[in-house]
């Protein structure tokens, strides 16, 4: 079956081509096609087992908070520009931010400046990127004399210097320039002979060192693999049926999208939500207008807030990556790759200015994760309104964190630390079913490390995390429940966290309810106490409704004398012992609680997700009205 083809040369249905038409356009038999189609993802993700295997750092070894992949080279006669053909499986948020960061980069150096064994670093976020700590390199590919493609990988590094350890410091990151070392493209390997005086800019500024520069060296392994792996299959099947086959897959994941998006009903959808509060304490508003028609979106996130000091800004690429995966999310169950065929059908609008598209100089290091992650919920949002069968509570919709930084003297000689737990949490109920109770956010696809390797690594101690009865927003198909987690320093040292959801819950769907907000408390100095069974000291709100004058809980910004403490901070001194709770939200519900079956009510009680059926049936309010 042959395909209508639009006066660019692409594929305009999804309908799968013969044989006969896979030779006639792309010059290459079906079979070696399709071949090499997975080869190149399976390639992408031996580099991203690479670093599993070899990097020091958590953040790469054990949270996967990496992107990595392969480029096309930019050549107008294949109609590509380092468009990103295969990505591993690691954090999707680098999929399509990747292409870009990496595109600049090269366009910056020079594609024709690049020799077999380069390979060049950079991290200015301004340039295509997303946050300072996520370091962009990139490695051509070349076949004897001629570039054919490019490895290229976004990797979280720990610690890059600046002020704020880890380098999250929403509120006390006032511009780009308090972020730590940043860096235009450069080499740091010149035809495979590392170059020192960059390696020396880069980790001189870090309080972790000897982690960056293993860790440097274990990018580069991996982008000299995919390199090699893919030199292995031109070799096999000669660089004339790559080419075709890279158009192929590009292709491929066009039609698997289209296809999919015409099975949405045209229409425009919109969507609204908030972010807890900005620098000054108040909440942000963020919106998104999705126009469908036909096989093609438009994303549009006109209305949200003007950028704001302090870290509350995130950069273009961010947003437009999370449109795209927004998209891919709902339509997850329709086996589309992440590649640059597959954002061809969608168009985004992110007005300049906005806390969504930064402009130089502000801060985007804390940003990129909790406004990347709110404009994906928004393209689900809006979706959910174009039916039923689409529809989805709305997540705890953030990269939640909490991190500690100071000196580890449980050895003879005391050293740096930094830790950054990364938070799992619940996702709202859907047509399908109920919402999962402890799950990283679509845009992190991240492994939250285990307790015995953060207990053994550094000196915490993670005392309890378990689901948290009536916080899962009820519906016919309830949100997952919110998540408890009891953290000790056992040292002194600066902590700093970032979570959504404190002060507006989640947004259920149908008829569904929203999940109970989160929050952040402090019990200090009461590791003995918890030891000994005895009452720990009374709770200080560090993120969440305390009241104003003791720092005690309260309920809602409704009670007398009552305030909202900010969701993100950084910088916050605890001692030995302090004892930090923290209270994941709860997801949203889909579909009316008082259709919910019987059995499952039942079962909800039973298995202590709600204390009473009326808990379960939504009669019960689980936010106290603000």
């Amino acid at each position: 079956m042959s395909t209508s083809i639009t006066a660019d040369g692409r594929s305009d249905d999804a309908a799968p081509l013969a044989a006969a038409d896979v030779l006639d356009r792309y010059g290459v038999d079906l079979t070696t096609a399709e071949v090499i189609r997975h080869a190149l993802r399976f390639i992408s993700l031996q580099m991203q087992r690479k670093i599993n295997t070899a990097a020091l750092s958590p953040l790469l070894s054990e949270v996967n908070d990496f992107g990595i992949g392969l480029l096309s080279p930019s050549d107008p006669a294949l109609g590509v520009d380092h468009d990103a053909i295969a990505m591993g499986t690691a954090a999707p948020a680098h999929f399509v931010i990747n292409q870009y960061y990496a595109r600049m980069a090269i366009d910056y150096y020079g594609q024709d400046n690049f020799r077999p064994g380069d390979m060049i670093v950079y991290n200015d976020a301004f340039r295509g990127g997303s946050h300072a700590n996520d370091i962009g390199s990139c490695m051509p590919i070349f076949v004897g004399d001629e570039l054919i493609g490019f490895a290229a990988a976004i990797t979280h590094w720990m610690d890059i210097g600046g002020p704020v350890p880890a380098g999250m410091g929403a509120g006390l990151q006032q511009d780009m320039y308090s972020e730590g070392i940043r860096m235009s493209p450069r080499l740091i390997y010149r035809q495979g002979e590392l170059q020192r005086e960059t390696l020396d800019l880069f980790c001189e500024q870090t309080r972790i060192a000897e982690i960056s520069v293993n860790d440097i060296q274990v990018v580069r392994s991996a982008l000299a693999l995919g390199a090699e792996m893919v030199q292995h299959y031109v070799a096999m099947y000669g660089l004339d049926a790559y080419r075709g086959a890279v158009q192929y897959t590009l292709d491929y994941s066009e039609r698997a999208l289209r296809h999919a998006l015409r099975e949405i009903p045209d229409g425009v959808y919109e969507a609204e939500d908030h972010l807890d509060n900005n620098m000054a304490g108040d909440p942000m508003v963020l919106r998104c207008t999705i126009r469908k028609c036909e096989d093609r979106l438009e994303i549009d996130y006109s209305g949200s807030s003007r950028e704001e000091w302090g870290g509350y800004a995130s950069q273009w690429s961010d947003t437009v990556s999370a449109a795209h995966l927004g998209v891919a999310n709902m339509l997850q169950d329709k086996g589309i790759l992440p590649n640059a065929g597959s954002f061809r059908p969608i168009d985004v609008v992110v007005p300049a200015g906005s806390c969504l598209h930064a402009l130089p100089p502000m801060s985007t290091n804390s940003g990129h994760t909790f406004l990347f992650t709110k404009a994906l919920n928004l393209v689900k949002i809006a979706l959910s309104k174009a039916g039923p069968e689409l529809a989805v509570g709305e997540n705890f919709d953030d990269v939640g964190v909490i991190g500690l930084a100071g000196l580890d003297t449980r050895q003879e000689t005391p050293a740096t630390f930094i830790t950054m737990r990364l938070l799992s949490g619940p996702y709202g109920g859907s047509a399908h079913g109920d919402g999962c109770a402890h799950t990283m956010v679509e845009g992190a696809n991240n492994v939250e490390p285990s307790i015995e390797y953060d207990e053994e690594s550094y000196p915490i101690l993670v005392l309890k995390r378990e689901f948290v009865e009536d916080t899962a927003g009820p519906g016919q198909h309830r949100g997952g429940a919110g998540i408890d987690v009891h953290l000790v320093s056992l040292v002194p040292s600066e902590g700093m966290w970032q979570l959504e959801q404190c002060r507006f819950p989640t947004i259920g769907v149908l008829g569904g309810k929203s999940g109970a907000t989160g929050w952040i408390r402090v019990h200090r100095n009461s590791l003995d106490a918890w030891v000994d069974g005895a009452d720990l000291a009374p709770p200080e709100v560090l993120a969440g409704f305390a009241d104003a004058e003791t720092g005690a809980p309260v309920e809602s910004e409704a009670v007398p004398g009552a305030e909202f403490r900010s969701s993100k901070n950084a910088r916050v001194p605890f001692g030995g012992g302090d004892f930090i709770h923290v209270r994941m939200p709860g997801a949203a519900g889909y579909g009316d609680p008082a259709d919910r079956d019987a059995v499952a009510v039942v079962a909800d009680v039973r298995n202590g997700i709600y204390s009473t059926e009326a808990h379960a049936r939504g009669a019960v309010s689980l936010n106290p009205e603000s």
